[in-house]
């Protein structure tokens, strides 16, 4: 019983870190578009952390709820029409 607790710990811990980085990234480029600076490197971080998470979401290999899935993609859409204008 105890080994399954600490699977689904290292689970949720790498979880965690995944969505963590992509909020971070998310703020980085927020915070640079606040002050109107350039934006462009915190913008492809984001998207590349948001990809990949969204990626493994879709493969199984992190699991994470519908909403979170949304959110992640919502802000990815919003990013890249940014950058490509």
């Amino acid at each position: 019983m105890d080994e399954n607790i600490v699977e689904l710990n290292i689970t949720i811990g790498g979880i965690s870190k995944e969505l963590l980085d992509v909020q971070k990234a998310l703020d980085a480029y927020r915070e640079k578009q606040a002050r109107k600076e350039a934006i462009d490197e915190e913008a492809i971080t984001f998207v590349t952390k948001a990809e990949r998470v969204i990626e493994k979401a879709e493969n199984g290999e992190l699991q994470l709820t519908p909403d979170q899935v949304r959110r992640i993609k919502s802000n990815l859409v919003k990013i890249l029409s940014l950058l490509k204008v």
